[in-house]
């Protein structure tokens, strides 16, 4: 399994744009072949070329997965003496440029890069350039944070809340009890731990056999809305563990759209970017066309990982509407 940063696609209209309603098409064209564009970043002798590899999902040609290399100097030692070897490590990249979608997820890979803000800007410099000189507009990629109150998403998208997911940390009940009892001078509305002992029980048993680590909370009738809930005793236990834990929870919409939040935080998390866990193994079959097990990938294997590709930038989707995107850039 990796981690995939989530950020999102910007358009910036300058001044006298030119072909300013074609962007996503512009975007799509850089991405056609592996050679449709070079990826640098410097000039002259400073100049860096970062290769790459493009795949188009056959189905939704829109969503692009890329490998994404960063050549890295070694010191080894040859014949007893000093020497550099070449490595390429790589990271995946995947843009969803679907009509009026704007996700990129980037792999957490240090192996490859130091951080995922490193390719971001690497990416995003070259891109803006290209559309800069041909169309008179820019380009950025942005990282999307997690909000600060889950309350607030909440509220705005409760008509479509469909469940919501806790995480379950590799923590011991003491301190988890210890963190929930530093909460109760606070005083916030929903705290409630009259069921915590017996909610960690469940949750320690859980980690101790190995099942999935993470508790979903969906309305009984699932034609119903998940609205907003502060005053049932079980939601209060959820919402004080999550607290007391520190862990981001996720909320689903009945679109796919997946908002992790964190529960009330005071604290200042502005500068953490939302991270989706995902099998990279399928992404590896698309380039590779051959399983980890190293035979060959049949057509249904292909479409099996296509398919989990979608669902990952369907958890992710950064939607804009056009119009409000073109009344804000006039």
């Amino acid at each position: 399994m990796s981690r995939f940063a989530q950020y999102y696609i910007r358009y910036r209209h300058e001044l006298a744009p030119y072909e300013w309603e074609g962007r996503q098409g512009h975007l799509a064209s850089l991405f056609e072949k592996d050679d449709s564009i070079e990826f640098y970043l410097g000039e002259g002798s400073d100049r860096k070329v970062y290769k790459h590899r493009v795949y188009h999902l056959n189905t939704a040609r829109s969503i692009t997965v890329m490998r994404f290399a960063n050549d890295i100097d070694i010191p080894v030692e040859r014949d007893f003496e000093p020497a550099i070897a070449k490595d390429e490590p790589s990271c995946f990249v995947i843009i969803d440029n679907r009509a009026n979608l704007r996700t990129v997820a980037i792999q957490k890979r240090k192996k490859a890069f130091s951080n995922t803000r490193q390719v971001a800007k690497i990416i995003s410099t070259v891109i803006d350039q290209q559309l800069n000189n041909k169309y008179c507009y820019g380009f950025e990629i942005l990282p999307d944070y997690y909000p600060v109150d889950l309350f607030t998403v909440w509220q705005n998208k409760q008509a479509y809340a469909q469940s919501l997911r806790f995480g379950v940390p590799d923590m011991e009940k003491d301190e988890v009890l210890k963190m929930v009892n530093n909460l109760k001078s606070k005083n916030h509305d929903y705290f409630d731990d009259s069921l915590m002992g017996p909610l960690l029980e469940v949750l320690l048993a859980q980690r101790q056999a190995k099942y999935k680590g993470h508790y979903t909370v969906m309305p009984e009738d699932k034609k119903t809305a998940l609205y907003l809930d502060k005053t049932s005793i079980f939601m209060r236990n959820l919402l004080t563990f999550a607290e007391a834990t520190g862990e981001p929870v996720e909320l689903v919409t009945s679109d796919g759209g997946t908002f992790r939040c964190f529960i009330d935080n005071d604290e200042d998390v502005s500068d953490k970017i939302v991270c989706h866990e995902f099998n990279d193994s399928y992404l590896e079959i698309l380039f590779k066309k051959t399983k980890r097990d190293g035979s060959i990938a049949e057509p249904e294997d292909l479409l099996k990982a296509e398919g989990e590709v979608v669902e990952l930038m369907n958890s992710m989707k950064h939607e804009v509407k056009i119009e409000e995107e073109e009344e804000q850039a006039a």
